[in-house]
């Protein structure tokens, strides 16, 4: 049985634990800005769809930018290369399924082309920031091997 002090914890002067602080840095981190503006453009996107359109694309759309958020969430500040490049793959993932879709959008929908203009330009910025993010990778602790072989 494992005995627990104040000391096991890291708290704040004012009593709260430290993950407040690495919330505010993440609120402040381009990409986090990017991505979270990203989920306000698909929103508005959606809004601006036909019934029929925003039957058939809507929640798809929603659900790959809400799983990039909480993806930058979880790798931010973290100093293991592996949950990086797992969380890094998930993102892109989502966002290259966004950048296509905007063709399909395009070409198979009636969605209004500024919105689709507005989410591709929104989708260059986010690639750019995330290359960025993703060279600083490099840097962190490589310790844990994948035992999938995907990530060597």
């Amino acid at each position: 049985m494992m005995n627990f002090d104040d000391n096991d914890f890291n708290f704040s002067d004012d009593g709260n634990f430290e993950f407040e602080t690495k919330l505010e840095k993440l609120k402040k981190f381009p990409l986090y800005i990017k991505a979270m503006e990203l989920l306000e453009t698909v929103d508005a996107l959606s809004a601006s769809m036909s019934k029929e359109d925003s039957d058939l694309y809507s929640a798809i759309l929603r659900e790959s930018a809400m799983m990039i958020p909480p993806k930058i969430a979880g790798a931010y500040g973290s100093d293991n290369w592996l949950i990086c490049m797992q969380n890094a793959s998930i993102i892109r993932y989502h966002a290259q399924y966004l950048v296509t879709s905007t063709t399909g959008l395009l070409n198979f929908t009636s969605t209004d082309k500024n919105y689709i203009k507005v989410m591709r330009d929104d989708l260059k910025e986010f690639r750019k920031l995330f290359i960025a993010w993703v060279n600083t990778f490099d840097k962190l602790n490589k310790q844990d091997s994948d035992t999938w072989g995907l990530f060597k």
